[in-house]
């Protein structure tokens, strides 16, 4: 492959706004091996500011997934605007790290030389015209691995040679004027230590007990002197769950139900001294700006999707779900998983976690 020759390249990953965070490192190979290269992202309307000021890349552009509004012909409208729109960017080469069907006929479609990308194809017919998408192909690895070393190792066995080939850290930036309102919203809280946490996620299967986590924030501001802050998503069902949580503290916390946008999010973890919460996006962030991590893990594998940092403290119990490959567990209810997490696990935990120092935020 003639890497002298790749000027412009787009790198698709339309997902969740955590998975777009776990991209970063590799975004940051790419720079180093096509320093000259113009570098575009295509992800989801809404997991954008994942990337804002990425130092690494030129563009983001986002896909609205209801694009177009309501009926047929508004919708292929869109995707043919879509499709256009990359299109003119002449790209020489596009990196599918979404194994889906959309970045697939996007790459073709883009005219892109060289198309890299994880086909996810299960047609039964003989002749599946969606092998062709990518020219570059790479299925995934057989055994478990982090998905910031995935999308390493599949590059590398599509035949892109990359100049670092050690995943690196995340890498999210947080503003000067954000940094500098969040020092001011945390401010009353000080000198205490301030544990930032997230204890919801809209998929409430994630989600530990409202009790326990009120407890463990009641013994961090009684027992260890802390201070907390609790944030939400906006989703109804996270807020709901959130301000149930607050109700039940006996030392109340300060809340943002739900108002705070990702970046101020960001800004507040990177100005706690620690996080604990769920497998969410607000979890890769904390990892991402540099303070240590509790994470509270159930279904989800944290070989795959755990927080991207030395720092991180990940606790888990066995998953009847992932035993028997199939959906074991009342969606209603706490996990089995989650609820076998103690709340002495946690504090224990947390007790480390308050003995750790921050770690500058990388670029």
């Amino acid at each position: 492959m003639e890497l002298q020759n790749i000027k412009r390249l787009a790198v698709f990953k339309m997902r969740n706004i955590g998975d777009v965070l776990i991209i970063t490192p590799i975004l940051r190979a790419l720079r180093e091996t096509f320093p000259d290269a113009r570098i575009t992202v295509v992800v989801n309307s809404g997991t954008e500011a994942m990337l804002a000021n990425n130092p690494h890349i030129d563009e983001v552009l986002p896909y609205e997934r209801g694009g177009g509004g309501r009926g047929k012909l508004a919708r292929l409208a869109y995707e043919l605007g879509f499709a256009w729109k990359l299109r003119q960017r002449h790209f020489d080469l596009t990196i599918g790290l979404t194994d889906g069907d959309r970045s697939g006929w996007y790459s073709l479609f883009c005219g892109a030389r060289h198309r890299f990308g994880q086909p996810s194809y299960a047609w039964k017919s003989k002749f599946d015209p969606r092998t062709y998408a990518y020219n570059h192909p790479v299925y995934p690895p057989g055994e478990l691995m982090h998905e910031v070393e995935k999308h390493y190792w599949l590059l590398e066995h599509a035949g892109l040679k990359l100049k670092s080939t050690t995943p690196g850290k995340l890498c999210l930036v947080v503003p000067d004027d954000l940094q500098t309102w969040a020092r001011g919203e945390l401010a009353a809280l000080r000198p205490a230590k301030v544990v930032h946490i997230h204890p919801v996620s809209r998929w409430l299967w994630k989600c530990w007990g409202n009790e326990a986590m009120a407890e463990v924030i009641d013994w961090l501001q009684t027992e260890r002197g802390a201070r907390v802050v609790v944030t939400s998503g906006p989703a109804p069902k996270e807020r709901e769950k959130a301000q149930e949580i607050v109700r039940l503290c006996r030392n109340k916390p300060l809340f943002y139900d739900g108002n705070l946008s990702l970046s101020q999010i960001a800004a507040i973890s990177a100005e706690s001294d620690g996080y604990f919460g769920v497998d969410t996006a607000p979890m890769h962030m904390a990892a991402a700006v540099g303070v240590p991590v509790v994470a509270l893990f159930g279904p989800t594998n944290p070989v795959n999707w755990g927080p991207w940092t030395p720092l991180a403290q990940v606790l888990k119990h066995a998953c009847l779900c992932n035993e028997t490959k199939r959906e074991a567990c009342d969606w209603k209810q706490v996990r089995a998983c989650l609820a076998a997490i103690t709340v002495p696990e946690a504090e224990e935990a947390l007790d480390k976690m308050l003995g750790q120092t921050k770690v500058p935020s990388p670029t």
